[in-house]
């Protein structure tokens, strides 16, 4: 490949990172490109120079990102057949295309876009979160992101041993109130719109923040629990929860001459007042078994887990 062909390859990856979430910028020292996303940083590097690929694959780079100093994961674009990395991952020109065009496509009609998600049949990269490893035929799933690779894990973990990769179900609802009641010329709204996340399999709550899941491809060698919890149970729960959430108790103030009369009413919502959608998400953990502990991590905040992920815990 010449300079001209690494040059326009620069240029792609960081429309495909860009359209991943990350924040790139281009460098001028011994890599070529740098993205941040959250507490991830990935550093690229496109060359067919055995000395700078070698050196390059060897070197560790470090960011300081929210005041924790955190490991670059390195990715490597090259025509050199020669080399073999030993800590970089390699994109092949496959899979350069098949970013490309995925990341093309969900450009062109707003759909969200990770890149665990290449085209069916090619490998994931550990950089953007999984090992490589084939990605499952099934395809349509919804998931949040695989952003911590397997080594990341055991090095979050504290301990060597064989990693497996685990997808704990969640239900993933999403919830709109519209209505009012009123009394004595007082005015209360249900009005009121979010969303949540109850473990399938222990049934806890869990507050992910503002994230939205994607629809993706689970690894093929990825350990698939299943759901304890059903859909309808779920929903049932959510819609009392939400109905006890959205009842108020409102004191009103009446006067008869010089008397002032104090009465509480209890304004509750009707079923029919919430709409709620529910859908099974799953969430990916890493588990480490060393000699003496098992140990999970979740691999999308890298978060180590202080209890099993499917006995008792939230995963976030």
């Amino acid at each position: 490949m010449g300079e001209l062909v690494h040059a326009n390859a620069v240029i792609e990856i960081r429309r495909v990172l860009e359209t991943a979430g990350y924040d790139t910028e281009e460098e001028q020292g011994p890599f070529n490109l740098s993205a941040v996303r959250g507490r991830k940083c990935l550093i690229v590097l496109c060359s067919d120079d055995l000395n700078l690929l070698q050196r390059f694959d060897m070197t560790p780079y470090t960011i300081m990102l929210e005041d924790t100093k955190v490991r670059c994961d390195k990715l490597i674009f090259t025509g050199n057949a020669y080399f073999r990395p030993k800590e970089a991952d390699i994109w092949s020109r496959e899979q350069l295309e098949s970013y490309i065009a995925a990341s093309a496509m969900a450009r062109i009609y707003s759909e969200p876009f990770d890149l665990y998600e290449p085209a069916a049949g090619s490998y994931a990269p550990a950089a953007a979160g999984v090992s490589s490893s084939p990605l499952s035929a099934a395809v349509g799933d919804r998931l949040l992101p695989i952003r911590i690779t397997d080594r990341d894990a055991v090095r979050i973990a504290h301990q060597e041993g064989p990693t497996v990769l685990r997808m704990i179900p969640y239900w993933y609802y999403r919830y709109t109130s519209r209505g009012e009641a009123s009394y004595k010329g007082k005015m209360v709204s249900f009005d009121d719109e979010g969303s949540g996340w109850v473990n399938a399999i222990n049934g806890l709550e869990a507050d992910f923040g503002d994230v939205s899941p994607v629809a993706g491809s689970i690894p093929a060698d990825a350990d698939v629990m299943s759901p304890v919890n059903t859909k309808a149970e779920t929903e049932e729960r959510v819609c009392a929860n939400l109905m006890q959430k959205l009842t108020k108790r409102v004191r009103i103030k009446t006067t008869s001459g010089d008397a002032i009369f104090a009465e509480e009413k209890e304004f509750r919502p009707s079923p029919d007042n919430i709409e709620v959608i529910v859908e099974k998400v799953y969430v990916p953990v890493w588990q480490v078994r060393g000699k003496k502990d098992i140990i999970e991590v979740n691999a999308y905040t890298g978060e180590e887990l202080s209890l099993p992920s499917d006995e008792g815990c939230e995963v976030f």
